[in-house]
C-alpha cells in the first residue's frame, strides 16, 4: 500500500507511545568523526537527505534497536552481498544505553497506525520528500522520537529510533547519553551477524567497485 500524505498533528499525536528508557540502541558512525552523534537537516535535494531529515535549524538522528540493524542501515548503498572491508573498518558502533530523562516515542509500528495512514513504506519504499513531511508532522505533534522498522533489513525483526533535536553533532536534549564504542571491523557480533545475510567484507582495493558511498554524516 502507497504511503499518502500526513494526517494533522492532532492526529498523530494520539499514537500510541514507545517507551526508550533502559533500552539500548545502536548506532554506525565514521570513525575519523569525534562523535557518534550528528542530527542531520533536509538540504537543497531531500531525496540525498535522511529519510526522517528535518528543516533547519532542527535535525534527525538515526539508531537502531539491534547492532545487525545499524549495520545495515549505515551500509544500505552496498548489495549483493559485497561489503568493502574498508568501508567496514573506516566505521565504529555505538552501543548507546537511553537515561532515564529521554522522551518517548512515537510507536509507527503499532496496529493503530495504519488508522493514521501509515503503512511500511513510511520507513522503506516512499519518497524522502514525503517521509519528510512525516516527520515534520510528527515533530509538530510534540514528539521528540520515532520507533520504526529498519528499511533494510528483510527479516523485518529490527527497528529504528529516530530522535529529534537541534540540528548538528551534540548529545540529544543536552543530556547524558552512556556510550561504548566499537571498531566494527573488530566486533564479534556484527562479524556473525553479516554471515546471517549472506554478507561477507571483501578487500576490494584491487577490484572494480561495484557501487559508490556518500559521505553523509547520518551514520
Amino acid at each position: 500500500m502507497p504511503l499518502g500524505e500526513p494526517p494533522e498533528p492532532a492526529a498523530l499525536a494520539a499514537l500510541p507511545a514507545e517507551r526508550l528508557v533502559g533500552r539500548v540502541l545502536h548506532r554506525v558512525y565514521r570513525a575519523g568523526r569525534s562523535s557518534p552523534w550528528w542530527f542531520a537537516s533536509v538540504g537543497d535535494d531531500p531525496e540525498v537527505a535522511g529519510r526522517f531529515d528535518l528543516a533547519p535549524p532542527d535535525g534527525a538522528c538515526y539508531l537502531a534497536s539491534t547492532p545487525l540493524g545499524a549495520v545495515l542501515e549505515a551500509f544500505s548503498d552496498f548489495g549483493r552481498g559485497v561489503l568493502p572491508a574498508a568501508e567496514l573498518a573506516a566505521r565504529r558502533r555505538a552501543e548507546v544505553t537511553v537515561p532515564a530523562d529521554a522522551p518517548r516515542a512515537a510507536r509507527t509500528t503499532a496496529a493503530r497506525a495504519r488508522g493514521l495512514g501509515v503503512t511500511q513504506a513510511l520507513w522503506a519504499g516512499a519518497p524522502r520528500a514525503l517521509t519528510q513531511r512525516w516527520a515534520r508532522a510528527l515533530r509538530r505533534a510534540g514528539w521528540l522520537a520515532v520507533w520504526t522498522g529498519t528499511g533494510h533489513d528483510p527479516t523485518g525483526r529490527s527497528r529504528s529510533t529516530t530522535l529529534f533535536d537541534e540540528a548538528g553533532e551534540h548529545p540529544p536534549y543536552g543530556g547524558r547519553w552512556p556510550l561504548r564504542l566499537t571498531a566494527l571491523a573488530d566486533d564479534p557480533l556484527v562479524a556473525a551477524g553479516l554471515a546471517t545475510y549472506d554478507i561477507a567484507p571483501q578487500d576490494l582495493r584491487n577490484a572494480r567497485r561495484c557501487c559508490s558511498v556518500g559521505n553523509s554524516p547520518r551514520f
